[in-house]
């Protein structure tokens, strides 16, 4: 299987694992020379260089070896969307703070989630560039920028008829405790646009997909 670097290059595993493996080669070499060294200056210094020596040198070389090969792997890219990528490592921190806030999403939903907020992030940022006398504040982080964005771009131009709310009060009378209708009408109301918004979100982002280069890569 080939991945893609950080760089942009693509490279394939045999490489990888032919230039691992000459590191291997010289790391192991150091320590046999470490050993015969060992060995050799024994008898002058007058100890015995035990087996479980022996086995502590190898086994301290092996984890030496475990460690490198982890080191390789944190910032290999596990997405592409349009110019941006999702490295290994955000991908990674992503399903930590999933696992802690208790939730029970798959690790392919997380990714999914990931590569639609870089696709809104990026459209959020063309919009605000082609709005004149409008600049997002520095400060505001990724999140927020998009959540405006949404407002602005969907949000803004959903209405929900006044027959709809009548009829949803109607249906869930009984959700409002024997509130009058003018009482709980713009409650109503937001309920309506946040089902709305969920629904023209959904196609917008099935659209922006569609029309955008998106490739995963584990």
């Amino acid at each position: 299987m080939s991945f893609i670097s950080v760089s942009g290059m693509p490279f394939n595993n045999d490489e990888e694992m032919g230039r691992n493996g000459g590191t291997d080669k010289k790391m192991k070499q150091r320590i046999c020379n470490i050993s015969d060294i060992i060995i050799h200056n024994s008898r002058r210094l007058r100890f015995v260089v035990s087996p479980a020596l022996i086995f502590i040198i190898l086994l301290f070389s092996h984890v030496l070896l475990i460690d490198s090969a982890r080191a390789e792997v944190l910032e290999r890219i596990v997405a592409i969307v349009n110019d941006d990528v999702i490295l290994l490592s955000e991908y990674r921190e992503a399903v930590e703070a999933a696992k802690k806030s208790g939730g029970s999403i798959s690790g392919e939903a997380i990714l999914d989630e990931m590569i639609n907020s870089k696709l809104l992030l990026n459209e959020a940022k063309k919009f605000w560039i082609g709005v004149p006398g409008i600049r997002h504040k520095a400060g505001m982080d990724d999140n927020a920028v998009i959540s405006e964005y949404i407002a602005r771009k969907i949000k803004a131009f959903i209405h929900i008829p006044y027959e709809n709310i009548e009829s949803y009060y109607k249906i869930n009378r009984e959700l409002f405790a024997g509130k009058e209708f003018y009482d709980v009408r713009d409650e109503i109301e937001d309920t309506l646009i946040k089902e709305e918004l969920i629904i023209r979100l959904r196609e917008y982002m099935k659209e922006l997909r569609k029309n955008s280069y998106i490739r995963i890569q584990y």
